[in-house]
């Protein structure tokens, strides 16, 4: 049996976790622990901990067979004993280390941070309990059980904060140590003491400028001896995230500097929220990660993030609100826990909060815009700071020289893709353009380094020439998210692009808008991927399964592993759901039309695998699978999940990492059926590739009708000529009809489904959205009258064995399987789509709970810091060391 296999049929032996039991605060249950364990080993250590349980249970209440009588009188008075013992409470025992660290407490006298929950500091208060926070207060309210189910009640409880998946959790509460305990909203966040007395009482909270210590600032403030958490970014990287991320960057700074305008408490304190290993604050009303400053209830902990504070000052109720529920007002704000009657919160005596430690936030704001004057990176975010200029023509000159430097260094030689015959090709490149350089700095010439040098592009920086059409960029929704930026679409020739990049195999399709790379490993492919990536538009890498190793992509690998274990499907002809079926029924009727499950009117359904892998990490459910599709990913700079361009790296190992995949898309053919789509239209909030690892049609039936359908289906779709010749090669296998959408368009296409579901007699849902809701396969006919009313023409791909599609973030997209298919995808956060992710982020907070894209899983302000952190400290230390260097170069010259 395969690594993979067991890990599958271990992780089907596992059953959920039981359900709570309604409470008198009904919270929304939040995904704060997984059901299932996440690997073999504790699938292993939870079968043994099971099984000793078991056993244990059996020990004690099924006596031998043959027993003395002395034996069955001990295990009488037992029994009796047990009988007279007073059913089993909450109370869970305090580990030595909790004893010792109280008794420390109570002996100094001295103010410290919570430590435990609330519901354990309550065994250690004899007068006037303390106020307990509103997961503590849930978990008591719940009836007395087992430690185990008390602990899986605690960590199934509603909460502001979600848990990092890839911490271990401990189900025993007894140990005193579990990680159980940081989901109280009071853990290391309350102030408490003890006066002489022994009595304990709150002492307020943490102060964000005398509490934090050096290790705090570390995490949120550049620093000279702190390491960046992204993988190597030289100069040309960073100035490139830089451009692409820093407006946006400037924006939320401005818009956490009107956080304390709004605030209505007249006391002024603001507290600070440590950021906690492992945790990731949520607001209780949008489910939007909390990046900085928020408002706190000192009595239950309830928070609130700006927008949402924003909105119940300027009296807009929440949307998505359609009916009163039990323990919400009417803003759909939880009340407050603190006493039997629970009470509204009011803006006054909310708290304002701040997870940055100290003044970090307007450190790294200033530090930005000092960075991008030095650097030469162009700005537009339209502050005062933006518009400095630097005066010192000796530092202006020695950064130039650095930035030239670095195109030298920014070259195929850097890349692990290069062969050994185009790394010594390259040297001699550097060494030649070294030398250009020194002429041309010795002599006041304008010079840069690089492949091709034409008359527009000789004497410029590729970062500083990459907005010089800014005057025609759409700026759009100037509102919550700030200003959203669309390039133009760039329509190409092979005359053109051959001269960016001459040796680059390639073609473009849809009338010179859509990039196809024809070599996925050439390591010059950057070059034109970023021309047409950075003005939002989808790109296709062809041959990666090249790299790839096919056999374990077979569906008869996947019904041999994973054959056994039940999954969802989903019938894409009505979208009905069949439940916990066998993977085997789907995976065999892949290959054979007489093996598919049929339908109420005996005919073969249309297939979808839901889901799966489910929500762990295809890296531990999939291992050799994914080492496999890791090795064949193509732009790895932007893919892997540690490229320099995958800004999503640069989020700190204490953070919860976003799920960015990979995951599977495995179902049927559907061209049959022309009007059905396999995937409906939608939209991601973060860029992803998607990766054909293969293509097949059943053998027990004649294919000539599949393939004429295919053809069709590809003619209907838009495509043109070169794309049609492409499929009728006898070579060639299509798998997929893709049309992808500009992002720029989405409200024009929300538009026209607004009116489409009017005109059907159907009314629209307040809190609900045509494109999010999945519910919609754009077909010929409303392709047709999209571009007739609103102009707005699709990119229509056919996605063949070993393609790659590369779709922005924003970019509506849907899917139709022409044959039998099985997909991989993997997300990352580009920079250059950084806009668009952060404003979807404010798209989906206006969304109902019953969205699965609802809840803000990317934090997608924590990355945007953290990179522009990184950057800033990498061209802070650059700029040092090289002064430091010359300082050197000048006292030896004396």
């Amino acid at each position: 049996m395969s690594q993979e296999a067991a890990a599958a049929i271990g992780t089907a032996n596992v059953g959920l976790a039981t359900p709570l039991s309604n409470s008198d605060d009904k919270c929304r249950k939040r995904a704060l622990s997984r059901s299932e364990p996440k690997s073999i080993i504790e699938i292993h250590i939870s079968n043994e901990i099971n099984s000793s349980d078991n056993s244990c249970k059996r020990a004690c209440l099924e006596p031998e067979p043959q027993t003395d009588m002395k034996d069955e009188q001990e295990q009488h008075q037992h029994q009796q004993q047990q009988q007279q013992r007073p059913p089993q409470s909450n109370v869970i025992e305090l580990s030595i280390e909790e004893q010792q660290r109280d008794r420390d407490n109570r002996a100094s006298c001295q103010i410290f941070l919570q430590h435990l929950p609330c519901f354990k500091l309550q065994q250690l208060i004899s007068s006037t309990p303390i106020p307990k926070c509103r997961e503590c207060r849930r978990r008591h309210t719940l009836p007395a059980a087992s430690p185990a189910t008390a602990a899986e009640a605690n960590s199934s409880s509603s909460s502001n904060i979600s848990i990092n998946s890839n911490s271990s959790s401990n189900s025993n509460n007894n140990s005193g140590n579990s990680n159980n305990d940081i989901y109280c909203r009071f853990y290391e966040f309350r102030r408490l003491q003890y006066n002489a007395e022994g009595e304990l009482s709150v002492a307020g909270f943490p102060n964000p400028y005398l509490e934090p210590t050096s290790a705090d600032y570390a995490i949120w403030q550049p620093d000279s001896k702190t390491t960046p958490t992204a993988g190597f970014m030289d100069i040309q990287v960073c100035r490139y995230i830089l451009l692409h991320a820093g407006d946006q960057f400037c924006y939320l700074w401005r818009q956490e500097a009107e956080a304390l305008k709004l605030h209505e408490n007249p006391d002024g304190t603001i507290a600070w929220k440590k950021a906690v290993q492992g945790i990731r604050e949520i607001c209780d009303v949008c489910d939007t990660t909390l990046f900085n400053y928020h408002w706190t209830c000192r009595k239950c902990g309830f928070g609130v993030c700006i927008d949402c504070y924003k909105d119940r000052k300027e009296g807009l109720q929440n949307k998505r609100r359609v009916e009163a529920q039990r323990g919400y007002d009417a803003y759909h704000w939880l009340l407050c826990t603190d006493s039997d009657k629970q009470q509204q919160h009011t803006l006054p005596e909310l708290m304002l909060t701040q997870i940055i430690a100290g003044d970090a936030l307007n450190v790294l704001g200033r530090l930005l815009h000092e960075v991008r004057t030095l650097w030469q990176v162009p700005q537009v975010c339209g502050c005062l700071l933006s518009k400095q200029q630097v005066k010192d023509e000796q530092l202006t000159q020695l950064i130039q020289d650095m930035i030239k430097e670095s195109q030298l260094k920014q070259q195929t030689s850097a890349s692990s893709l290069a062969t050994a015959q185009k790394v010594q090709q390259q040297q001699r490149l550097e060494q030649l353009h070294a030398k250009k350089l020194e002429f041309a700095r010795q002599n006041g010439i304008d010079y840069v380094p690089g492949r091709v040098w034409t008359k527009e592009t000789l004497g410029k920086d590729p970062i500083t020439s990459a907005f010089d059409n800014f005057k025609h960029i759409n700026f759009l929704r100037k509102g919550l998210a700030g200003l959203r930026r669309f390039l133009p679409p760039r329509a190409m020739t092979l005359v053109h692009s051959t001269q960016l990049a001459p040796g680059v195999p390639h073609e473009w399709l849809c009338d010179g808008k859509l990039l196809r790379l024809t070599d996925p490993m050439h390591p010059d492919n950057r070059v034109l991927f970023q021309e047409v990536w950075k003005c939002g538009q989808p790109v296709m890498i062809s041959e990666v399964a090249r790299s790839l190793n096919l056999d374990l992509w077979h569906p008869q690998a996947f019904c041999r592993d994973f054959g056994d274990k039940p999954n969802d499907l989903i019938n894409c002809l009505n979208g009905n759901l069949v439940p916990n079926q066998p993977m085997r029924h789907f995976w065999e009727g892949f290959q054979c039309m007489h093996k598919r499950l049929l339908d109420a009117n005996g005919k073969p359904m249309l297939l979808k695998l839901k889901d799966w892998p489910p929500g762990d990490d295809f890296a531990e459910i999939l291992p050799t699978r994914f080492a496999d599709l890791m090795r064949g990913l193509p732009m790895p700079e932007y893919t892997l999940r540690t490229g320099n361009l995958n800004i999503a790296s640069c989020l700190p190992k204490m953070f919860v990492p976003p799920d960015l995949g990979p995951k599977m898309y495995n179902a049927y053919g559907s061209a049959l059926h022309p009007d059905k789509g396999t995937t409906n239209l939608h939209l991601d909030i973060s860029d992803a590739v998607n990766i054909m690892v293969y293509v097949g049609i059943p053998t027990d039936e004649d294919s000539k009708p599949q393939l004429a359908a295919t053809q069709r289906a590809i003619a209907l779709g838009g495509c043109e000529y070169i794309t049609r010749a492409r499929c009728q090669s006898p070579d060639v296998l299509p798998g997929a009809l893709w049309h992808i959408f500009p992002a720029r368009d989405a409200d024009k296409i929300r538009d026209l489904l607004n009116r489409v579901t009017l005109e059907k007699g159907f009314r629209l849902e307040p809190d609900h959205d045509p494109i999010h809701d999945q519910n919609w396969y754009l077909d010929d006919k409303l392709r047709a009258r999209l571009f007739k009313e609103y102009g707005v023409e699709g990119y229509p791909i056919v996605q063949c064995l070993g393609d790659a599609v590369f779709i922005p973030a924003g970019a509506p997209h849907q899917v139709q399987n022409l044959h039998n298919c099985i997909k991989v995808a993997e997300d990352f956060v580009s920079p250059e789509n950084i806009t668009h992710c952060y404003h979807l982020t404010h798209e989906f907070r206006r969304l109902s709970h019953s969205h699965t894209n609802h809840e803000d899983k990317l934090q997608i302000k924590n990355i945007i810091y953290h990179a522009i952190k990184d950057c800033c400290t990498i061209l802070t230390r650059a700029l040092e060391e090289r002064i430091d260097l010359e300082l050197a170069k000048a006292q030896a010259g004396q």
